[in-house]
């Protein structure tokens, strides 16, 4: 396990928690009871075997990459959402109100071998998107390893990071046994073709699979979807989605829709950032929901379902194209939202 996931020390806690110098003592800090950031309060796991008795509800993991979005020709940057988002997740202020002890840091998927690989190739040549393609399948492994170890353990995985791709291998961990049912929020469905490997078809992988059952989308641009897509969701009526739009801010009643279409004893949660409108991400478009309606359907879909998602995955975010401070505050924010 150790060789394919790094896992989150003190050591590393350390470099996040930030050390004031007190005004009127120049060798001495601020006392810690000014201030309790959640890094100082974090649970942390430096054994994977362990999992089953740490005490947070939730485990929070890392994938670092872009491979997926490098196959499906899109534009790079989903690597660096995990690191942005620990910088804003850590230094959030525990308190009476706000109480890090639900969350667990476990660690990143290690991606490093997989990301010097990737770099070094080309999408618009045949050869190499088919290398890609294959570095992708090599990804799926490592992430369904880390991710179905949580789950035995009991524990609730909240993924951040890297592109769409990652879902098939997600939503593999959790319909080994029993098909998965999915709510996604995302501007594109992830249907295409499930030739190949990449961040456009884990969905349509995870179908023909035999792992993933009833699917809903919520926010589709209309005007990207494909006459394939089209044909595909008339055909099967375990998929459907709501258009961008068509929320009016409502989204209790948009939550109750998607969840009348799937199972919401056994489904897990998806987003895209791309869905929101100007956010930067690997298919950044100037239409899409805002931010807090994004953060009012998670709630929504949440507090609605007869069960807690098996998992909450949080992809596509690309904080180069934008203010990573701001990114990392927005994934955050979603994530110190969960009860």
């Amino acid at each position: 396990m150790s060789k394919h996931f790094t896992l989150f020390t003190d050591t590393d806690r350390e470099g996040f928690i930030s050390k004031r110098y007190d005004l009127n003592d120049v060798d001495a800090f601020e006392s810690e009871n000014d201030a309790i950031s959640f890094s100082q309060s974090i649970e942390i796991c430096e054994d994977v075997e362990g999992l089953s008795s740490v005490k947070a509800k939730y485990i929070l993991i890392g994938i670092p990459e872009d491979v997926g979005v490098r196959a499906n020709m899109g534009r790079v940057g989903a690597s660096e959402a995990w690191e942005v988002f620990l910088k804003s997740f850590l230094g959030m202020q525990q308190t009476s109100l706000n109480d890090a002890s639900r969350f667990c840091v476990l660690g990143n998927v290690f991606t490093e071998d997989i990301m010097q690989q990737a770099e070094r190739l080309n999408s618009s040549v045949h050869k190499e998107r088919k290398q890609l393609s294959d570095l992708v399948s090599l990804l799926d492994q490592r992430v369904s390893e880390i991710a179905t170890k949580i789950m035995e353990a009991g524990k609730l995985p909240i993924v951040i990071g890297g592109g769409h791709n990652n879902s098939y291998p997600l939503l593999r961990s959790c319909g080994y046994s029993e098909p998965i049912d999915c709510i996604n929020i995302d501007a594109h469905t992830d249907l295409r073709a499930s030739k190949g490997r990449h961040s456009g078809n884990g969905f349509n992988h995870a179908i023909h699979d035999g792992y993933l059952k009833s699917y809903y989308i919520l926010g589709i641009q209309e005007n990207y979807l494909s006459q394939p897509m089209l044909d595909l969701i008339d055909s099967n009526l375990n998929i459907n989605y709501s258009p961008h739009g068509s929320i009016n801010g409502l989204a209790d009643s948009a939550a109750q829709v998607a969840l009348q279409h799937i199972d919401s004893t056994s489904f897990s949660l998806e987003l895209d950032m791309d869905v929101v409108a100007n956010f930067p991400s690997s298919a950044q478009s100037p239409v899409g929901y805002t931010f807090q309606e994004v953060r009012s359907l998670m709630r929504e879909i949440i507090k609605q379902a007869s069960s807690f998602p098996k998992y909450i995955h949080i992809c596509e975010a690309a904080p180069k194209y934008g203010y990573e401070n701001e990114v990392g505050k927005a994934l955050a924010a979603l994530v110190n939202d969960l009860p």
